[in-house]
């Protein structure tokens, strides 16, 4: 599958999941969070199509929405983009109060 296919798949399948893809210019790397119970995909317009293309598919992979059926193609490309990429992914709680003392250094 070519690489603009591809995108255009896996971008289909977020937004029929929810998912909301924003692409935007900026100093900035490519990613996904959720904000507001809204799931969201930020990417760099100035990415390449193969970079948003992992960055969708890991995307995907964290709110759950490899979980439904996809094509085999699709499929094998999440498989090997979370098998290249170090997927910890660390949560900050906003509603929590900020103590004094986790502002020091």
């Amino acid at each position: 599958m070519k690489s603009k296919d591809l995108y255009l798949e896996l971008t289909d399948i977020a937004k029929q999941s929810g998912i909301i893809i924003r692409k935007e210019a900026g100093a900035f790397k490519s990613g996904y969070c959720l904000v507001e119970d809204k799931k969201i995909i930020v990417l760099n317009r100035m990415a390449s199509v193969e970079y948003m293309s992992k960055i969708i598919a890991l995307g995907l992979n964290y709110f759950g929405a490899d979980q439904q059926y996809l094509k085999p193609v699709i499929r094998e490309f999440i498989d090997n983009e979370l098998a290249k990429t170090d997927t910890k992914v660390f949560q900050i709680d906003v509603a929590a109060p900020i103590s004094p003392d986790s502002t020091k250094i």
